[in-house]
């Protein structure tokens, strides 16, 4: 909020002094009404919200994967009764920027209070006294000795106003281009103009810049007013406004209204009463008006960034136990060769493609398969021969692995401690808004002090003994030993098979 009004205040401080400077050269070339409408540059700036890019960030996890713990936040461990240390009074306030915005507010809304007032009061001593002499459309038309020109009044109860001696004061011609000039400010809604205004001006009360371009405002409005009024007038009608005008330049001014110190304008608005640019040129103009609106908006709009942090997907680490470093899976035994399936003897039979024949039946071509399952067995033993010295080899690297490498773990103790100090200075230069959302940081702080104490706690040797000891020796010798037996056997097999089909 605060941002906002700051980049609101100089954008539209800038564009202020932009038409500040540039209003009477567009009178001069395109009219009065043209340089009335430049005006709605810094007005519409002030309605623009601040232009909000989002842009999207990977949530990134930086912990050591020796040190990965539980997600447990450190907030929910605080005791919940602890009472917040005491603060001064102008953090219990919100802090300066909260109290600087409530009194611009409280200023702001006393200026529109005290002005609103002093225009109601003004507005019933005209019609205290005032008699009805007749209506235009919803307009009433008064006549009240309260004023000495005539005056246009009223948003949603529209009044012009009179003098008592209006018509011995003015001539029919210069009575008929006045009531005209009243008219024009309440068909063409500069009475509602004039109340935004002032709402804009009271929000920027402190800006001298604002007071300046209020006066410059209510100027250009009463020329943009007196151009419709010539606009439809006859050339030779010119002389008699001219008069109506100096006339009424002796009227009050009253907020809201059509009037606004008359007297010290009159001559700048006879002057600009000159110039009558064509209808291409206005035209021209209004479209220089709407392109320099569409062009200082974004130009000069507010801009934030709104980040959102996108998790990156990952698969979840297996849980763990917190601050204990991961243990290398202990050595397991090979597993035995794959057991040959012979052909099953028995006495003087043999069992082949599921019938049970005599050795003496056997058919060439039952022979011949047996040759071959013999041949396919030996093959398969061979390839199922037990390297022990492989093995060996093996188990020592399993063992290798499950030793620690100390220095590398001294070093990811040393990076964790390293960004828990850091935390530790993230909380120090945070206190006072973390006191004021009801936490203590020195709570929050020994929290974090004990986790870190956790960690030098650990027993790496411990750890590694437990490892080492899950390791079988005897188990692995056993299986070893039962894979060699096997291979043995079906090696002893075949070998009755041939000298069984020699013999035969």
């Amino acid at each position: 909020m605060t941002d906002w009004l700051l980049g609101t205040l100089l954008a539209t401080s800038g564009l202020i002094v932009l038409v500040l400077l540039i209003r009477e050269p567009v009178r001069r070339h395109f009219g009065a009404r043209v340089a009335y409408g430049l005006w709605l540059i810094p007005a519409a700036r002030l309605l623009m919200p601040t232009i909000t890019h989002t842009i999207e960030r990977p949530a990134v996890m930086t912990v050591s994967p020796r040190l990965i713990t539980s997600q447990v936040s450190v907030e929910p461990m605080l005791l919940a009764n602890i009472a917040p240390p005491e603060t001064s009074l102008i953090d219990q306030m919100g802090g300066w920027p909260t109290m600087l915005l409530t009194i611009w507010i409280c200023v702001a809304f006393g200026l529109f209070v005290a002005r609103m007032n002093a225009f109601r009061v003004e507005r019933s001593a005209i019609l205290a006294g005032a008699d009805e002499i007749g209506r235009i459309g919803s307009i009433r038309l008064v006549r009240s000795p309260d004023v000495s020109g005539p005056l246009a009044f009223g948003i949603f109860d529209r009044v012009i106003a009179v003098p008592a001696n209006f018509e011995r004061l003015y001539d029919d011609y210069e009575r008929r281009l006045a009531l005209e000039h009243e008219l024009a400010h309440h068909r063409s809604g500069d009475l509602i103009a004039n109340l935004f205004a002032f709402v804009l001006l009271c929000l920027q009360w402190f800006n001298p810049l604002a007071w300046v371009a209020h006066a410059a405002f209510r100027f250009d409005q009463e020329a943009a007013c007196d151009a419709r009024v010539l606009d439809k007038a006859k050339a030779y009608d010119r002389a008699d406004y001219g008069r109506a005008i100096a006339k009424a330049a002796s009227g009050r001014a009253l907020l809201f209204a059509s009037a606004l110190d008359r007297r010290n304008t009159l001559h700048r608005r006879l002057k600009s009463m000159l110039t009558n640019p064509t209808a291409g040129r206005r035209l021209a103009g209004r479209m220089m008006v709407v392109l320099a609106v569409a062009v200082a908006l974004p130009l000069t709009a507010s801009r934030a960034i709104n980040y959102v942090d996108v998790p990156v997907p990952t698969t979840p680490p297996e849980p763990v136990n917190p601050l204990v470093p991961s243990v290398a899976p202990a050595p397991v035994a090979p597993a035995p060769p794959r057991p040959v399936k012979p052909l099953h003897v028995g006495g003087e039979t043999i069992m082949i493609n599921g019938q049970s024949k005599a050795w003496s039946d056997l058919t060439p071509e039952d022979r011949a398969d047996i040759h071959r399952s013999i041949a396919e067995a030996r093959d398969e033993l061979g390839r199922s021969r037990i390297d022990r010295e492989e093995i060996q080899r093996e188990i020592r690297e399993a063992m290798a692995e499950a030793n620690f490498d100390r220095d590398e773990l001294r070093r990811d103790l040393a990076e964790a401690q390293a960004d828990i100090a850091e935390a530790m200075r993230e909380i120090d230069a945070h206190a006072a808004d973390i006191r004021r959302s009801g936490r203590d940081p020195e709570q929050i702080k020994a929290t974090i002090r004990n986790s870190l104490k956790g960690i030098g706690d650990v027993d790496v040797e411990a750890i590694k003994r437990n490892a080492l000891a899950s390791v079988d020796r005897g188990q692995i010798e056993a299986g070893i030993a039962a894979a060699e037996a096997g291979v043995r056997a079906a090696e002893a097999e075949l070998d009755r098979l041939e000298a069984l089909d020699q013999g035969d």
